[in-house]
């Protein structure tokens, strides 16, 4: 080959020895006359994966496509285009892989002993374009995914309130229940025992007295049964609702990879703020200690402040009211490889069993809990390059989480 590409720098122009396009002269054999760097460079792969040390073009071309050889060798002008511009894929089994190669291919018959070939690797532009239209359809996909994500969520989100609507109904209608008319009834009868003996008789007396006692007491424990499942659905529906903020973020914008400088102050303030009512209730002392100058990380503050509301409440939700020592710490410390933010509470603790399902998707240790609260946690602090560990010395001792997000 070597003589060919010697000779055809003697006939071809600089421009098209040059050229970015493979170009080579052949004659009615297949023989190769003459090609420049390009071509060569095309036809190497050919040649390396199926052994060919040939300067024959028609046993190369026929990996490509054997049709090729069979539309020159038909040929029986003496001059004319043989092909022109077509597309030919094919697979080159490489090392490892197999690689899909689109060539487009021109031949004309310049003379009767001179036939043209110019090669086009079009491979490139072509993984280019399935690249693009492969991301354009996952971004359809996924916009289609979310429109109707979202308008589940919003039936979801409509017939929960609903559903709430009609239970502070049932409350009020609780609320506005006479109980204590019928108590007071009872209590009137119970007094007036000798009264209501002279006139029903003894027995009769009794009797009455024992059937209002008996239906006021009903009528108290199943008053009391209600407010209690009206209680446990509405704590069930608070939880749902949570659950529909979370994935209503997912939904409108996943969890962002268009970090913003954030404060990690100032989220631990608000949401301090926003569960104050909750930490005055079971007059929780909340200790702070917070490093008065500390990195800013970048991240999605929406999604961080979900994470630390969720674990706050969770501390809160841990503590029993009639415990002796009612306290969640809260420290924000920085070295020079890590932001570190602990929340410990002195509330119920684990053991090493719950420990290892503790951010499992939908394990939770609370009555109505949902099981997510912990893993969209442990979600959101890896998309943000960080890691969320929860630990306790064991039940009853309280319990301790700990993120560490690189500065």
């Amino acid at each position: 080959m070597q003589s060919s590409i010697v000779d055809h720098e003697l006939k071809f122009p600089d421009f098209l020895y040059t050229a970015p396009l493979g170009l080579m002269e052949i004659d009615e054999s297949g023989l190769i006359v003459q090609l420049n760097p390009m071509a060569e460079a095309l036809l190497k792969p050919i040649r390396a994966v199926y052994s060919l040390a040939t300067d024959n073009f028609f046993p190369i071309v026929e990996r490509i496509n054997p049709t090729i050889v069979e539309r020159i060798q038909q040929f029986t002008d003496d001059t004319g285009i043989i092909i022109l511009n077509e597309l030919f894929i094919f697979e080159l089994p490489l090392p490892g892989e197999t690689a899909e190669k689109h060539f487009n291919i021109v031949v004309n018959k310049a003379a009767p002993e001179h036939i043209i070939v110019i090669l086009e690797d079009f491979s490139p532009r072509r993984l280019e374009e399935k690249r693009m239209l492969a991301a354009e359809q996952d971004k359809a996909i996924a916009q289609s995914k979310f429109e109707i994500a979202s308008d589940i969520l919003h039936d979801i989100g409509n017939a929960i309130v609903g559903f709430g609507s009609y239970l502070t109904r049932i409350r009020r209608s609780i609320e506005q229940d006479q109980l204590g008319n019928l108590q007071n009834l009872s209590l009137f009868l119970n007094n007036q025992r000798e009264a209501l003996a002279g006139a029903l008789g003894a027995d009769k007396a009794e009797a009455l007295v024992t059937l209002l006692n008996g239906m006021a007491e009903t009528h108290k424990i199943k008053q009391e049964e209600i407010r209690q499942s009206v209680l446990e659905q509405s704590n069930i529906i608070s939880h749902i609702q949570d659950i529909l903020a979370i994935q209503r973020q997912y939904v409108t914008s996943g969890i962002s990879q268009d970090r913003k400088p954030v404060n990690l102050r100032n989220i631990i303030n608000d949401c301090l703020s926003m569960l104050f009512a909750s930490l005055d209730k079971r007059q929780i002392i909340v200790s702070l200690s917070i490093e008065p100058e500390h990195p800013v990380i970048k991240g999605d503050r929406t999604n961080l402040m979900q994470v630390i509301l969720n674990l706050l409440k969770n501390s809160i939700e841990a503590i029993d009211i009639r415990s002796v020592e009612r306290v969640i710490s809260i420290e924000l410390k920085a070295n020079t490889q890590f932001l570190v933010l602990t929340v410990q509470d002195s509330g119920d603790g684990f053991d090493e069993t719950v420990k290892s399902k503790l951010f499992n998707r939908g394990f939770t240790t609370k009555e109505t809990g949902s099981g997510l609260g912990l893993y969209n946690c442990k979600t959101i602090i890896e998309s943000h390059a960080g890691t969320i560990d929860l630990t306790s010395p064991g039940p009853g001792k309280g319990s301790t989480v700990t993120i560490k997000f690189i500065v």
